[in-house]
């Protein structure tokens, strides 16, 4: 059957001659008019072309451009609910997965009576048996409340769920629910019943789920040798997605809080989760479609059972809950007591702690009803209110038990079952498909994941970080079995027949007969040292240490580097590998899998030989005979003579190390061992274990982050106290959107109450933003006085700089900015940047109390505004502590070392945690790791007290013999301190009194000379007068004051006590990756680490809990009177995010989950105010228009049109930017070796070949970058520029700057960019606007798109920046005999006759090579066409 099914459908697809026609045809079409548009995508032709036309309709634009309005302008029309069908078939088509929710907002749905009248149409006039329209109107749905569109949003759930449903409760539970809230027996009182599309959807889906429908029962017993896939031939694959697609879009209006009020009692009252766990119990032998069911519905369990009160949207702690349903146990036993006081003694009397307790088996309560007829608990229930009367007769006692047991179990607290869960992923969980989806959609039997969703609202804290944590569990756990793939494979490992033992058995064994880089054979087998017992209160293990050892004697030198490196913390992977077990079976064929897993329904099973990939194959265990992988976590390493060679900070002789066994103590996941200890195996299994994996270091800190996450749960009620309240509720989506912003009422209040903050009255410290009083006056709007005055100062630009603050009021709603100045200090260089306006206000919100957004674009200058704001603060509040937090090692870098640049902030405030500091280049005398700093402040102190015992000499009271032996000062910092205040305080207070004197007797500015007691210690001769004593007293009470600071250190003796001071005492900016703020925050916390303010760069790159964690690495306020007063005062938020959102390796939880999205996007979806900068710097302004149309009134800085690097024209290129069209070559366009591998051979010759003619021109290597979209063209332009430019060849080692992918270049620029899009069928994910912005702004000065134009020109996406190269020709054009320098400006006419057309790769290859042949023969010039 399945076979005939693949053969009609394939046989329906048109031929690639025939598709290549049509989409000739398309690309020169418009699109026609809805009538015509319906037919082609509904009922015209096979199901096959109608998908084509869909798919090529909808990439063109026919859903914004055609439906849309035809829909708003046409509301009566006969074709209205065509409109409606076509609506969501484009919509559910483009939100396929494979589609990008995050750049395409549905902001176009925004007429509200329009959708209004489109969801009644679809929901109400649909046929319910019509699945697939019925599976695509719920994908609609599904779209709507996940978009930013909040009307769209709004209206969704209006029309689902609203008081309407509390009409459709039972009469008693009615009552019930309307006795909790007054507002809602209002609301209730002026609705009437009327028919809801989800009361009549979730009884016709328990109609199919119970089998009360013309499927029958989809759950079907189990016969022997009939597979349980085949027994659902029956049952139509549109049935079974829209199944997935209700419990999906249920799962949706669960997690929000405001559909909770009615949708939890309405399915709880219906007994839904109970019905349907009777017709999908695990009793039954089911298929993979009913156990995508289960989890689904696991899901809904946990969501109608979540610690929260849906009345007032408070959450519930666990006692909350016990309290809860002990309530309930004893509403039970009342109504016994009452109606039944002698047949249900056994209940009445029994303790509520027994009828609440798991009644997953035969539970206390079943067998206290022994013996009570099925009528009487019947009726007893309908007085508890659980059951409506007039279905009493439809009940099973079964039915009835469950129902009950339901109402009074406590569920598992998520927090007890989070502590118990082990945090490395095991065999059974890497080779899940149901735990693990698989990332390529055509190996999914669904598009609906049992996934969490990360949402724009949540439901508490609690909520937030459960879905985080489980979402970056089951990332890390893809990311691992893929590096365990790779490792077992490269290992090879095989069966051995060793040689015969004394009884001449045959004795076999596993052996490797390959090497990885990244994997080891252990030495010795696992042994196991200490179980430490339980704490109180828990019954997982509190520690589990063991020790395993390998041999490096095999290992290359780097490769022992590398094992070497291993230390403290790194997590390790053990693996039992049994070649005995290997199936030595390939990896299965995609029509075999598609076969097996019932998908055949869905995809196209005509994939010849090729073959499911091993990182996604489930049968890859038992094909390489891994039986067993546990995670470890490194606790110390040693040799065999017992050196530790993983202590921080101590070197290591070389003939330590030289000995080449490695014994690593490691600590395994305590809960783990725990369960291994209660299976049938035991932990005698461990000593199976025969491979070691390891993997690099920043993807392998997962369990840290794990661990915070798992933390910040247990402690999730500090969370409230650690972040400000003007914060919470904008984390959670649940506030008033402006709250947090510094122009709200609401903050301004805050800041009157707050210390440490300015208050709205006072003048707000600027410090060097200004480069003048001109541009002071420039940056703000409105009536200004500067110093008193009105009006600028003639040649105010040419006075010296100063710094200023600024206080803004308002009158009559008109701005007033009165700034009063100060001297600019001397000897620093301070900020060097002409901020714009905005940039400003960013700057000023940066610097007032609360939630500060930034969207920077290129080129904008975002990381100069951080830079700024980081050094005002230090200036304007010196006692507070800021907090820098970057994605990247390198943007944390950059920050650091630009905010070192300005010279206004000492070296010793500033420390830079993690392994990137390392990459760090300043002129210091000490690196800025902790270790470094404390060295430096040491030093300083050092230098310090040799002043003041020069000083001491110099006034007469000590001399060199008061040195120690080696001449070093005899002052410490506490003698130091007593030197200041008996003799240096009190020589200044006379010299003050003389001062007084001789200027009453000779007048002012007197010379002082002769009363000056540090004439001798400062070297003057000569006069002095006030003003100069002054700065010596400054100069002299620095000195103590920093001498102060370094007091600790004589006290503190060891590293690490002077490294936590240092980082909880003298620091004031702290700069941290994200990643390494997740890895230490518990030691932070741990020390009393405490911080006023976070400034945050890259922000749009950061997945959600990397944003998350930064706000709490400190404790709380334990006291409940200041719980409200947070530390945190002010948060800085930088990043894009119309540029691309965090890297996320699994496709599944990027697009369905949404694991990509950042907390600074979602914040901006939601409307949270935030600065756009509008000024770029970076690129040409013709290349800017590429990208400019996402920004609000992007414009460019005065400078690229000034410099003469932009006036100048490219040399040799008769345009400045150019989309190349480039045809198939040798017969084809892209290729697919492997899965997501796309490669393009004639756009990768072409792009080298233009790469090498530059270079031959003039242009330097450094000054071009390849990029293109995807990791196989990376590779196979990477190979060709080995090929074009190797050994023996005239551009011999020469390489670009850059061979990268579009992702991995975000960040970076260059002067010319060579930009390759591979794909010829379909755009791919360069439908991605974001993906697309990087793409196109990365050049300076020249960017050159190789691609088929057809393709992307019409595509509905692009077509903002592909019409900016339509006044272009499609065929690259040079200019011949034009080489580097060239005076050519832009504006310059080029001779026609120097113009020639490449016509393509090959001709652009002849002429490299005959240039390649003249600079061979010492020609200098490039040949003409």
């Amino acid at each position: 059957m399945a076979a005939k099914r693949r053969k009609s459908d394939s046989s329906s697809r048109p031929s690639k001659k025939q598709q290549a026609a049509k989409d000739t045809e398309i690309e020169g079409a418009k699109i026609p008019p809805l009538p015509s548009l319906y037919k082609l995508c509904v009922t015209d032709g096979t199901e096959a072309q109608q998908m084509d036309n869909i798919k090529q309709w909808e990439e063109r634009g026919a859903l914004t451009e055609v439906v849309w309005p035809f829909l708003v302008e046409n509301p009566s029309s006969k074709l209205f609910y065509h409109g409606c069908h076509l609506l969501v078939l484009l919509i559910s088509h483009h939100f396929a997965e494979g589609s990008f929710l995050g750049t395409y907002s549905l902001d176009f749905v925004n007429d509200e009576t329009t959708t209004q009248s489109v969801l009644e149409k679809l929901l109400y006039k649909t046929e319910h048996k019509d699945y697939s329209l019925q599976t695509k109107i719920i994908h609609f749905m599904i779209v709507a409340l996940s978009s930013s569109n909040e009307m769209l949003c709004k209206t969704v759930v209006k029309t689902l769920i609203g008081v309407q449903l509390v009409h459709w409760l039972p009469d008693r539970r009615r009552e019930l629910e309307l006795k909790k809230s007054a507002g809602l027996r209002r609301n209730f009182a002026q609705s009437k019943k009327e028919d809801i599309w989800l009361v009549q959807t979730t009884h016709h889906f328990l109609d199919l789920l119970e089998g009360r429908s013309e499927f029958g029962q989809l759950v079907k017993i189990q016969k022997e040798g009939v597979d349980a896939d085949e027994m659902t031939m029956g049952v139509p694959t549109d049935v079974w997605i829209f199944i997935h697609r209700y419990l999906e879009l249920l799962i949706d209006l669960l997690s929000m809080a405001s559909c909770r009020l009615f949708l939890v009692p309405y399915l709880d009252a219906i007994h839904f989760a109970i019905k349907c766990r009777l017709a999908v119990g695990n009793k039954f032998a089911v298929p993979e479609n009913l156990i995508l069911v289960q989890h689904l519905l696991g899901r809904i369990n946990s969501l109608l059972s979540f610690p929260t009160e849906e009345s007032t949207q408070k959450h519930l702690s666990k006692v909350d809950v016990v309290s809860k349903h002990h309530s309930r146990a004893t509403i039970l036993q009342k109504m016994a007591h009452r109606h039944y006081p002698d047949e249900l003694k056994a209940v009445i009397y029994a303790g509520v702690g027994l009828l609440c307790s798991d009644q997953e088996r035969r539970s206390y309560l079943e067998r206290c009803l022994i013996g009570f007829s099925d009528e009487s608990l019947q009726k007893l229930m309908y007085k508890m209110c659980l059951l409506p009367e007039d279905e009493n007769a439809l009940m099973t006692r079964s039915f009835l038990v469950q129902v009950l047991s339901n109402h009074l179990s406590i569920p598992p607290y998520p927090m007890d079952q989070l502590r118990s869960f082990p945090l490395y992923p095991t065999e059974t969980t890497l080779w899940d498909h149901n735990v693990i989806p698989p990332s390529n959609r055509e190996l999914r039997i669904s598009s609906v994941l049992a996934l969490p969703k990360l949402n724009a609202k949540y439901l508490s804290f609690q909520d937030y970080l459960m879905r985080n944590f489980e979402l970056v569990r089951l990332e890390s756990a893809y990311e691992i079995r893929s590096d365990l793939v790779n490792a077992v494979k490269r290992v090879r490992p095989l069966l051995r027949q060793s040689a015969l033992d004394e009884s001449e058995d045959i004795q076999l064994s596993t052996e490797f007969a390959g090497w990885s880089r990244m994997s080891l054979e252990i030495d010795q087998p696992l042994t196991i040292t200490q179980v430490q017992p339980p704490k109180l209160g828990e019954t997982v293990s509190a520690k589990v240490t063991a020790e395993v050892s390998i041999d490096l004697q095999h290992c290359g030198d780097s490769i022992r580097e590398e094992w070497d490196g291993i230390g403290e913390h790194d997590n390790l992977f053990l693996v039992a590998v049994d070649a005995s077990k290997m199936s030595g079976k390939p990896a299965p064929l995609m029509k075999d899998y598609h076969l097996h897993h019932g998908i055949h329904k869905m995809w196209d099973s005509d994939t010849g030989e090729k073959r499911v990939p091993d990182d996604e194959d489930s049968t890859f265990c038992e094909r390489y005979g891994i039986t067993m992988v546990r995670g470890c976590m490194v606790r110390s390493v040693r040799n065999e003579s017992g050196t530790v060679l993983s202590e921080p900070g101590v070197e290591v002789p070389d003939e330590q190390r030289a000995n080449t066994k490695r014994i690593f103590k490691i600590e395994l996941d305590s809960a783990q061992y725990v369960m291994d200890r209660k299976s049938g195996a035991g932990t005698d299994s461990y000593k199976d274990f025969n491979l070691i994996v390891r993997r690099h270091g920043r993807e392998n800190n997962f369990k840290a982050v794990l661990e915070t996450i798992r933390g910040l749960l247990e402690g999730a009620g500090s969370i409230e106290r650690v972040i400000p309240q003007w914060l919470q509720k904008l984390v959670l989506g649940t506030d008033d959107k402006t709250v947090a912003s510094h122009r709200s009422e609401s903050m301004k209040e805050y800041a009157v109450k707050t210390v440490g903050v300015n208050k709205p009255s006072d003048f707000l410290d600027f410090g060097d933003t200004f480069l003048s009083e001109s541009h002071l006056r420039e940056s703000f709007q409105g009536k200004m006085t500067i110093d008193g005055k009105k009006k600028a100062t003639k040649g105010s630009n040419d006075n010296p700089r100063r710094n200023y603050s600024i206080r803004i009021t308002e009158t009559d709603g008109q701005p007033i900015m009165e700034a009063k100045s100060e001297p600019f200090p001397k000897g620093i260089t301070g900020n060097p940047v002409r901020f714009t306006p905005l940039q400003v206000e960013a700057i000023h919100s940066g610097l007032s109390p609360g939630l500060t957004m930034v969207v920077g674009p290129p080129g904008t200058g975002k990381t100069d505004v951080a830079v700024q704001i980081i050094a005002s603060l230090h200036h304007s509040f010196p006692t507070q502590r800021t907090v820098i937090i970057t994605h990247s090692n390198a943007a944390l870098n950059d920050i650091f070392s630009k905010v070192m640049a300005r010279g206004d902030v000492n070296e010793r405030y500033m420390v830079r945690l993690g392994a990137g500091e390392r990459d760090l280049d300043l002129e210091s005398t000490h690196d800025f790791t902790k270790i470094g700093r404390v060295a430096y402040s040491i030093q300083r102190r050092t230098e310090l007290l040799e002043r003041v015992q020069q000083l001491s000499e110099s006034l007469g009271l000590s001399g060199k013999a008061s040195r120690g032996a080696d001449g070093s000062p005899s002052y410490t910092c506490e003698s130091a301190e007593y030197f200041y205040k008996l003799q240096v305080s009190k020589a200044k207070r006379d010299f003050d009194a003389k001062v007084e004197a001789l200027t009453a007797e000779k007048g002012s500015e007197p010379d002082v000379s002769s009363i000056f007691p540090f004439s001798k210690y400062f070297k003057v001769e000569g006069e002095i007068v006030v003003a100069d004593a002054v700065l010596y007293f400054q100069q002299l009470q620095g000195i103590f004051e920093e001498l102060a600071e370094y007091r600790p250190y004589e006290v503190l003796r060891s590293q690490r006590q002077r490294a936590n001071y240092l980082i909880t005492k003298q620091a004031r900016i702290v700069a941290m990756t994200c990643t390494h703020a997740a890895i230490a925050r518990s030691n932070l916390i741990e020390l009393g680490f405490e911080y006023d303010n976070i400034v945050m760069e890259e922000s749009g790159q950061m997945m959600e809990i990397e944003s998350f964690i930064p706000f709490l690495l400190q404790r709380g306020k334990t006291d409940d009177s200041v719980a409200g007063l947070s530390r945190l005062k002010r948060v800085c938020m930088l990043g894009d995010h119309n540029q691309l959102p965090p890297v996320v390796k699994h496709a599944a939880f990027a697009r369905f989950s949404n694991l990509d999205q950042s907390l600074f996007t979602r914040l901006i979806k939601l409307g949270v105010p935030y600065i756009q900068l509008d000024k770029q710097g970076r690129a040409r302004p013709e290349l800017m228009k590429l990208y400019s149309w996402r920004y609000n009134n992007l414009g460019n800085l005065p400078h690229v049109q000034s410099r003469p690097e932009f006036q100048l024209a490219n040399a040799g290129f008769a345009h400045t930017m150019q989309l190349i069209n480039v045809e198939d070559f040798q017969g084809s366009g892209e290729s697919c070796p492997t899965p997501f591998y796309y490669q393009n051979l004639g756009e990768a010759e072409y792009v080298v070949a233009l790469f090498q003619y530059m270079v031959l021109i003039g242009y330097t290597p450094g000054q071009i970058s390849i990029l293109t979209t995807y990791n196989g063209q990376k590779e196979l332009i990477s190979d060709i520029v080995s090929q074009r430019c190797g050994a023996g060849m005239p551009l011999e080692g020469i390489r670009p700057r850059n061979i990268s992918t579009v992702d991995q270049y975000q960040g970076q620029q260059n002067d010319i960019i060579l930009l390759s899009l591979v794909r010829t069928k379909t755009v791919g994910h360069l439908r991605d606007v974001r993906r697309l912005v990087v793409a196109v702004s990365r050049a300076r000065l020249g960017l050159y798109v190789f691609c088929r134009e057809g393709l992307f020109a019409n595509c509905h996406e692009l077509k903002n920046t592909m019409q900016q190269f339509e006044d272009k020709p499609s065929k690259l054009q040079l200019i011949s005999g034009e080489t580097l320098p060239s005076e050519r400006t832009l504006e310059d006419d080029i001779p026609s006759d120097k113009v020639f057309d490449v016509q393509d790769v090959s001709h652009l290859g002849s002429i490299v090579h005959s240039m390649q042949e003249q600079t061979l023969e010492g020609m200098e010039d490039p040949p003409s066409e």
